[in-house]
């Protein structure tokens, strides 16, 4: 339980940062990602949950 209240904070505290220090780009990001199919952003989002669950996997999980 530790570590996914662990994991959860470090997802706040990195997407906070990003909203912290470049406000501005959030937009032009959300832009960006509204021309990508639902079937592109789909796989966008799998890509990055594999590559999320590999860190935790060399972090020993």
């Amino acid at each position: 339980m530790d570590k996914l209240l662990f994991a959860l904070g470090s997802v706040a505290v990195f997407e906070g940062f990003f909203l912290a220090v470049a406000p501005g780009r959030i937009p032009k990001v959300l832009e960006v990602l509204s021309k990508f199919s639902r079937m592109e952003l789909s796989r966008i989002g799998l890509i990055v949950m594999a590559a999320g669950v590999a860190i935790l996997m060399l972090t020993e999980f």
